[in-house]
């Protein structure tokens, strides 16, 4: 590991499971933290996997005879840190982890609002082992709220948020298909750790951050809110924008997808060009954002017509970004991976993991100096570092701070 990346010498007591907690840790183990993640050897983080789960998550669909360390989504969020095994209700393993979180700065958690402190590992507990711990919980739903011991989940977020509205149209709301509030949420808690660390380095005291994943995405919706709160309608068509006319996803002769949007009249005169030397209809009264606009059904025809008849959607988002105007294949998996810029760029790291095999992991968008981020090693097997890291442990037994 660099000891040029930002969080060099930073040690985190990774408490974190599934996907949100685990995408902050990753973020932190990118920029240079040492990243500890607890495992209870009986009930390891459900994203390993136990080999009855989707098969398409595993290298060549195969479970293998070894289903928990072959896991690509937890492979992939998990690349670069360290497994220590324990068990966090046996006496002498909450002893160990507390002897481990006295050398560490930093502790991370995705529970339910109080689980941290009934576990014996809430901030009050903590900071008598270390006063300047920055400890940041990531809860559900916030610890004042009727709903702070309620469990949490991706659909749940992305509905109590206001995302599902905002996806939707006049036929009702649609789910992202995808928990996308759990990396939302994790580049929040990752942001929150920089932060407590540093107003540690410039006062010398820890803090404790709290992070409802319920309200991660609100921050993203100004806009909407702000038109609500005005009594302005939000949008009703699909993919639709109130600054842009036409403004979509469109199907492409190639049996693809296209995302187009049009925010001014220089941008639509460009895309009319490209419509008009494919034969394709453009009215004068286009020409203005007011003309498209008024006709907004017509125009979304014209453009819905002429990009189905596109054979080269690839050579059309050049010529289109190149008048400006924001379009985009719609890219899958496998067109991300063969993505000439993104390997250029250094996106993609090829990892050797012992029992998943060679593969390719994608990145975060991180550069530091010019220089991109890259895990420093794959994800670990499970509780492959315990021995490492608690042989390194002080003898001495703690006595404050214990489990109430």
């Amino acid at each position: 590991m660099s000891n040029d990346l930002p969080l060099a010498g930073i040690r985190v007591f990774d408490l974190t499971h599934v996907w949100s907690g685990p995408m902050g840790t990753r973020i932190l183990a990118a920029l240079g933290a040492e990243v500890l993640k607890i495992e209870n050897p009986a009930r390891p983080d459900i994203l390993r996997g136990n080999g009855n789960d989707l098969r398409l998550r595993y290298p060549d669909h195969d479970y293998g005879d070894d289903p928990r360390n072959r896991n690509a989504w937890f492979n992939t969020q998990n690349v670069g840190k360290k497994s220590v095994r324990l068990d966090l209700k046996s006496p002498d393993d909450v002893e160990r982890a507390r002897r481990l979180a006295a050398t560490c700065d930093v502790v991370m958690s995705n529970y339910r609002a109080g689980v941290l402190s009934r576990m014996g590992f809430g901030y009050e507990q903590l900071r008598e082992l270390r006063p300047d711990i920055v400890v940041v919980e990531m809860t559900a739903f916030p610890s004042t709220s009727p709903q702070a011991r309620a469990a949490g989940f991706g659909a749940q977020f992305d509905a109590a948020s206001g995302n599902t509205w905002l996806s939707g149209d006049a036929s009702g709301p649609v789910l992202t298909g995808f928990a996308i509030g759990d990396p939302v949420g994790g580049m929040f808690a990752a942001a929150a750790v920089v932060t407590g660390l540093e107003r540690r380095r410039r006062t010398g005291r820890g803090c404790h951050v709290e992070i409802p994943q319920s309200e991660a995405m609100m921050p993203l919706f100004g806009e909407q809110y702000v038109l609500e709160s005005r009594g302005a309608a939000a949008p009703q068509r699909m993919n639709a924008d109130p600054s842009g006319a036409p403004h979509g996803i469109y199907a492409t002769g190639d049996g693809g997808w296209l995302a187009l949007g049009v925010h001014d009249d220089e941008q639509w005169a460009a895309v009319a060009a490209a419509m008009t030397a494919a034969g394709g209809t453009v009215e004068a009264a286009w020409s203005t954002a007011a003309g498209r606009a008024n006709d907004l059904d017509r125009v979304e025809a014209a453009v819905s017509a002429w990009l189905s008849g596109t054979d080269d959607p690839d050579a059309l988002v050049t010529t289109l970004q190149a008048g400006r105007v924001p379009a985009a294949r719609v890219a899958g998996p496998a067109e991300l991976f063969a993505d000439e810029q993104l390997r250029a760029s250094g996106f993609f790291t090829e990892l050797d993991h012992p029992s998943a095999g060679r593969h390719p992991y994608p990145g975060l968008p991180i550069r530091v100096d010019g220089v991109r981020t890259v895990p420093h090693g794959p994800a670990p097997l499970l509780g492959q570092h315990t021995d490492d890291v608690l042989d390194a442990l002080p003898l001495e037994r703690l006595t404050t701070g214990g489990t109430p």
